[in-house]
């Protein structure tokens, strides 16, 4: 159940973020603060998913 709130907690700030961006190239007079911010959500998301999806190795061995 966890792991289920965990990707879709990624998937909803990934949409947020994709959204916010597209919007702010949509609005010509002020993308920057839109494209920044959906930027930064998009990479949070990914960051989120890489910790999550990718644990360290505890053990020897390759």
């Amino acid at each position: 159940m966890v792991k289920f709130l965990y990707a879709l907690l990624i998937i909803i700030i990934f949409l947020i973020g994709l959204i916010s961006a597209l919007y702010g190239l949509y609005i010509i007079w002020k993308p920057l603060a839109y494209i920044i911010g959906g930027t930064l959500l998009v990479l949070i998301s990914i960051v989120l998913n890489q910790n999550y999806d990718h644990p360290p190795n505890k053990g020897g061995g390759s």
